[in-house]
């Protein structure tokens, strides 16, 4: 394999992720570049080919590729497991584009539509966008994720009546060892034939692997650049504040609102989370954020904040505390709580303003489950008895709501969803509560999926069970896309081998 300015071979090694909780030997770590120069078609298309050379290396070597953007999952998705690694953060262009390359039969504006690079993260597409007028619809509650990532893992995003991340995406770029594709779908053309021509590409317009490729898991190919579809500027009007839990049970099994005791009484919240402590179990703190419109003088404030910054170990000291002296769990808790969630009241700011974390917190661990709103009550009722078992872990249980999204293996996949968060500091007790949630469920049959991104227990039946046939579906898209085993093989992981994904 040949190197250049652009692809630079750095040799075997060890990468962790970003919150600490996966480390992994990698056999070669590759690290690209874009083109000198600023952003163009004919870069991406440059940049294609090198992406595509390195596949074709790969399979020539036998090694297995793992693209690493932020490295933001918890879980093992970004786990090489001895192959090759190529860290794609660098690839962070961004174009807005003219109304001469949309497909005639594109019903929206040029305005609305941003082309991302997959190294983007999504604090420099809100900056991006926020500063021209521009917002996306829904992000997560962390902003320091590449876009390729966030969309690949169905990251669930932070708006009660919108789907998760990948529901703004109108198309997608992807580079696999034999072909370059331009996807969409048939009934949102969006891009012209001549754009896909410039990039290199076929204009594929596919129904099954546009649903395939949405959450691909970084199984189908690399994706490398994504379309995004968004909306007019907007402000979220945000509150925190401790409730009981009996006031606002009707909320979080309907998302009806009406009678709860909230800031607006008569406005319909745009993002809603209540966040428990499973040993008060009477109070939910809850965040509500009520969407308006941004005055045409709002001026973005383009510092990132957080309350933690890298190398702030406190959450990993105190995990390893509370394994010695676990007694001490319900100081711990409450300090964090009181530290992470002080009330606060009316505050003004556009969503990239809003979600502005990007630091890692060492020492923490976080799960997510899927299930159907109606079933809230009773998912929080199964996560309570799991931690009366196991009092002395430190976690928190979270609501928060999302309607169903797009994507065969969208994990946000009822209408709409409760995500079920059970986070805390990453211990022994924590993941012992984390399973125990998972087997509580299934022992209730209660229906749910989880968070391909973050810390979970699927197996083979579990994924079946959350996906039936969408997984089979999904499986003949990535066949059609990576027609043989070698090319199929080498986007796989152990973790795909051990569920059925690599088929």
């Amino acid at each position: 394999m040949a190197e250049d300015a652009q692809l630079i071979r750095r040799g075997p090694g060890t990468t962790v992720n970003f919150h600490g909780t996966v480390k992994g030997p990698a056999a070669e770590r590759w690290y690209i570049a874009n083109e000198p120069g600023g952003p163009s078609i004919a870069g991406l298309r440059k940049t294609a080919g090198r992406l595509q050379a390195l596949i074709q290396a790969a399979m020539t070597a036998e090694m297995r590729l793992r693209c690493h953007g932020a490295r933001w999952s918890f879980s093992e998705i970004c786990d090489p497991a001895g192959g090759w690694i190529l860290q794609t953060d660098q690839l962070n262009w961004q174009f807005r584009l003219s109304a001469s390359s949309l497909d005639p039969g594109f019903r929206g504006i040029a305005e609305e539509l941003l082309l991302a690079q997959c190294g983007a993260s999504i604090a420099e597409i809100n900056a991006e966008l926020e500063n021209n007028g521009q917002a996306l619809r829904t992000s997560g509650a962390s902003n320091g994720q590449t876009i390729a990532g966030a969309i690949g893992t169905g990251v669930h995003g932070s708006a009660v009546d919108v789907g998760a991340m990948q529901s703004q995406v109108a198309g997608l770029h992807i580079v696999t060892a034999t072909r370059s594709l331009w996807l969409e779908r048939p009934s949102d053309p969006v891009m012209g034939a001549d754009f896909a021509s410039k990039l290199g590409a076929e204009l594929v317009r596919d129904d099954l692997l546009f649903e395939a490729a949405l959450v691909s898991l970084g199984a189908l190919g690399i994706v490398h650049a994504v379309l995004l579809r968004t909306t007019g500027r907007y402000l979220l009007r945000s509150w925190l504040m401790p409730l009981p839990t009996a006031d606002v049970t009707r909320a979080l099994n309907t998302l009806d609102f009406a009678g709860a005791p909230l800031p607006l009484a008569h406005a319909r919240p745009y993002f809603f989370q209540a966040v428990m402590d499973p040993a008060r179990p009477d109070t939910m703190h809850c965040t509500v954020r009520y969407k308006q419109p941004c005055p045409p003088g709002h001026v973005r404030d383009n510092a990132l904040k957080s309350g933690y910054e890298a190398g702030n170990d406190l959450p990993g000291v105190l995990a390893k505390l509370l394994d010695v002296a676990p007694a001490m769990r319900q100081t711990v808790v409450s300090l964090l709580i009181k530290s992470e969630l002080r009330p606060f009241a009316d505050r003004l700011g556009l969503p990239g303003e809003t979600y502005s974390y990007t630091a890692a917190r060492p020492g923490s661990a976080g799960s997510a489950m899927a299930v159907p709103v109606g079933y809230t009550s009773r998912a929080l009722d199964l996560a309570r008895r799991v931690f009366a078992a196991n009092t002395g872990a430190p976690v928190i249980i979270a609501c928060r709501f999302v309607r169903r999204s797009p994507g065969l293996l969208s994990f946000t996949r009822y209408d709409p969803c409760c995500v079920l968060d059970v986070d805390g500091l990453d211990n022994e007790a924590v993941r012992t509560v984390m399973e125990g949630v998972r087997a509580a469920f299934d022992a209730d049959g209660l229906p749910y999926a989880q968070h391909w991104g973050k810390l979970h227990g699927l197996t083979a039946a579990r994924v079946r069970s959350s996906y039936g046939s969408n997984l089979d579906r999904w499986t003949a898209a990535r066949h059609r896309l990576l027609p043989d085993t070698a090319q199929r093989e080498v986007f796989s992981i152990p973790l795909f081998d051990s569920l059925g994904l690599n088929a």
